[in-house]
């Protein structure tokens, strides 16, 4: 009986799998969103950053000055400068009218929650708005991009590198390559292993947490197909390093497990 359970999981998740060889456990995209605003004692929130955070599709109509989020069965529409939204074409009354700032426009965060069925939590201490619907969570900072963070740009560029290190063979000038991503000790330790061992090409991103204004790290997951029953685990786990003015791969440690039925 046992082992009949762990064959129905595994041929559920593996027709999860068909049209995707690789399925990452990491979201898209980091939960945390960091230029929320307070404003006249309200909690005013990035609406595309937030909505795309909870996986909403996220449409803006330049004619009518309106955004449109859809997040499951739920359409939320909101007009630039009005008290009124539209919630599955319901007239819906929210406290500050959505506007524009630089570009971004910004919604009460208890107006966007609550019209997806969430909550919005308000941590004076940390200055954070936690907004939670389901099971998924998105934190909202009201302070700037800390400069000695990572930007989202930097990351990806560095994340690419990892993948190109999988097998340094094609490489003829390895240190000179890899010298603007990769620390000396970490290059050190490619060359000396021809590549990263046991690496795979992961391209979906997780949290960055630091553990200080110089050093920070990242686990990435992923399933891949292994085999015609067979699943391969893969964690990473990528260490950064500010070095150099600038952020840095210091090191990148990957296992893999085969899971079989």
């Amino acid at each position: 009986m046992k082992k009949t359970k762990i064959a129905l999981t595994l041929s559920l998740v593996c027709t999860l799998l068909i049209g995707n060889p690789a399925i990452s456990l990491a979201n898209n995209f980091s939960n945390t969103v960091d230029n929320g605003k307070i404003e006249n004692g309200r909690m005013l929130i990035p609406l595309r950053a937030v909505s795309e955070r909870f996986n909403s599709e996220v449409t803006w109509n330049q004619a009518q000055k309106s955004i449109t989020i859809i997040r499951g069965k739920r359409e939320l529409m909101l007009l630039v400068n009005s008290r009124t939204a539209l919630l599955n074409n319901a007239a819906l009354s929210i406290d500050v009218p959505a506007r524009i700032d630089h570009g971004t426009t910004y919604v009460p965060a208890r107006a966007f929650a609550e019209a997806f069925g969430g909550t919005a939590l308000w941590s004076e201490q940390e200055r954070i708005a936690t907004i939670t619907i389901g099971l998924q969570q998105v934190f909202i900072h009201t302070e700037p991009l800390k400069p000695w963070r990572m930007s989202q740009e930097r990351i990806n560029v560095l994340n690419a590198k990892i993948n190109e290190a999988t097998d340094l063979s094609s490489f003829s000038q390895i240190r000179t390559y890899f010298s603007p991503y990769f620390t000396d000790s970490f290059i050190n330790k490619i060359i000396y292993s021809n590549g990263i061992k046991n690496n795979a090409t992961l391209t979906k991103m997780a949290d960055i947490t630091y553990s200080s204004t110089t050093a920070a790290g990242m686990h990435q997951s992923a399933y891949f197909e292994s085999g015609p029953i067979n699943l391969e685990l893969v964690d990473r786990y990528v260490f950064y390093k500010f070095v150099d003015n600038q952020w840095k791969v210091d090191d990148v440690n990957v296992g893999r497990q085969i899971i079989e039925p």
